[in-house]
């Protein structure tokens, strides 16, 4: 809610910029990552169920961060060229 300068801005998209969005343009998606990591190891790592549902969140939010990516930079001309997708300096 932060991102809009004025307040009748309300219907326009903007570029999200401060903490991690300098980084990476979906960081709450790799927030979620860390936390499904941290249950797979608090569960202690030797279930398969949780291995699976830990594979499936990281590959769904992969996906969904690059194409939220790619829709910023088709939507905006000055979107920065520095971000990553979602995994800081490597995707």
């Amino acid at each position: 809610g932060s991102l809009r300068e004025r307040a009748e801005q309300i219907d326009e998209y903007v570029i999200p910029h401060g903490d991690w969005f300098e980084i990476v343009s979906c960081p709450h998606y790799l927030a979620e990552i860390v936390i499904y990591a941290g249950l797979l190891v608090a569960s202690g790592g030797t279930d398969i169920t949780i291995w699976l549902l830990f594979a499936f969140v990281v590959v769904n939010l992969v996906f969904a961060a690059a194409e939220t990516q790619r829709w910023y930079i088709r939507k905006f001309d000055n979107y920065p060229s520095n971000r990553y997708a979602i995994i800081p300096y490597v995707y």
